[in-house]
């Protein structure tokens, strides 16, 4: 229901009581829209992280030969995500053997160009002299006309030069790129050849999916910027576009500019592609929770996530890469699982307490870490992990007693039968 749910809506925010594995479901949603592990990101937010993070800003460079550190603008995680999702959606990709053909050929070409500059001198391609950006792509400069001229021809320019694919931002430039395409079969790379019929590759589009965990600790307002804009469900795509802060230091064109067919003038461009979804998770009753703002929490779909909903996670279980998950054996899950429900329900008895404080499954995988007999074990669990939350619940509130619940965490299972 939770994938159905972030279908629909593209963007989810999982709340719950502390411990009921909303980002372990989390995760469990991203496989179920097709995810695998590349196809997920995954970041936390606390009160020190901020725009430069998440969507791109300044950060600082290696020494160079007197010891001074320069800055360089880079992409944040999230901008890094979604343009790899958006590569997705426009490239045709070439069988292994034909993609290695030309990443070996083209590798081999910056290898040309860096020698060339090592000695002092540009690499003639056609009617250009070519040099490297810092993103290792083509760069030409012209300063011979009333306005510095900077032509810029990256790898996947002349990956879609190469498969007969029309440039862009312009398609002035083809020609030259084609002439790179041409030039790189002095390294072997070979004659394309568009495939028809069964042969015809076909596009595998995939969902990404980026998990935000503890989404509600960090001050969003800060973090996302004008992303307020895109990250809304009726945005995604093209029609969502925005400039960002430092829209101002993007020379080479990224593949957002690109796909919006923006020139060397108007660089800068972002969008959230509409292959990405965005998972949120959160604590409701953290203080933290009541800063959120209001334009932000009508972005996103709510979905509680109770104790009960995860405690199969529990059980004994394998990934699909052979790890082991859950605790060692149904017998200690069940028992967990009564002690859990049992502590729950003694929760929700407290006046001015509810399924917000439920203690949730997460708790109890903790069992593992603690040896001895099954008794000893819960003991530890309760000594060292649950009690003091309780305690924190219970704080000011005369409704309840520690007594009361651990009484109820340690009530045997009732007898059937008279047995």
């Amino acid at each position: 229901k939770y994938a159905n749910l972030l279908k629909n809506t593209k963007n989810i925010i999982l709340t719950g009581a502390p411990g009921t594995g909303k980002t372990y479901l989390a995760k469990q949603i991203a496989k179920e829209l097709g995810c695998e592990d590349d196809n997920i990101g995954f970041v936390q937010f606390h009160p020190s992280y901020d725009y430069t993070d998440f969507v791109e800003g300044l950060r600082p460079t290696d020494k160079d030969g007197n010891g001074n550190v320069g800055f360089e603008r880079r992409d944040g995680v999230f901008k890094e995500f979604c343009a790899k999702a958006l590569e997705n959606l426009v490239e045709t990709p070439l069988n292994n053997d034909e993609s290695q053909n030309f990443d070996e050929a083209w590798e081999k070409l910056l290898d040309e160009v860096r020698e060339n500059i090592a000695a002092g001198k540009l690499t003639k391609i056609g009617i250009w002299e070519y040099g490297l950006s810092s993103t290792n792509s083509l760069k030409y400069e012209s300063t011979n006309t009333k306005s510095k001229y900077t032509f810029t021809i990256t790898k996947k320019n002349v990956f879609d030069a190469y498969r007969g694919i029309k440039a862009r931002p312009s398609g002035y430039f083809q020609k030259y790129m084609k002439e790179v395409a041409d030039y790189m079969k002095k390294y072997g790379l070979k004659e394309y050849k568009e495939k028809s019929g069964p042969e015809k590759e076909k596009k595998s589009f995939k969902n990404f999916v980026f998990i935000i965990d503890e989404i509600n600790r960090g001050e969003v307002a800060k973090i996302f910027g004008e992303l307020f804009y895109c990250v809304d469900p009726g945005y995604r795509g093209e029609k969502g576009w925005i400039k960002t802060q430092y829209a101002n230091l993007e020379t080479d064109g990224n593949i957002f500019d690109k796909v919006l067919q923006k020139n060397e003038k108007d660089f800068g461009h972002f969008f959230i592609p509409e292959n990405v979804y965005i998972i949120g998770t959160m604590n409701d009753i953290d203080r933290s929770v009541e800063s959120m703002d209001f334009a932000f929490r009508r972005r996103f779909t709510w979905a509680e996530v109770k104790a009960s909903d995860t405690v199969d996670m529990l059980y004994p279980s394998t990934t699909e890469s052979g790890e082991p998950t859950g605790l060692e054996s149904k017998e200690l899950a069940d028992e967990a699982k009564r002690r859990m429900e049992n502590l729950n329900n003694a929760i929700s008895e407290i006046g001015g307490l509810n399924e917000a404080y439920h203690i949730g499954a997460s708790y109890f995988l903790k069992l593992k870490n603690y040896n001895g007999n099954q008794d000893e074990r819960f003991e530890s669990l309760w000594k060292y992990h649950i009690k003091g939350i309780l305690q924190e619940y219970l704080r000011g509130n005369p409704n309840g007693k520690l007594d009361d619940l651990k009484a109820a965490y340690d009530r045997e299972a009732e007898k059937k039968d008279g047995k």
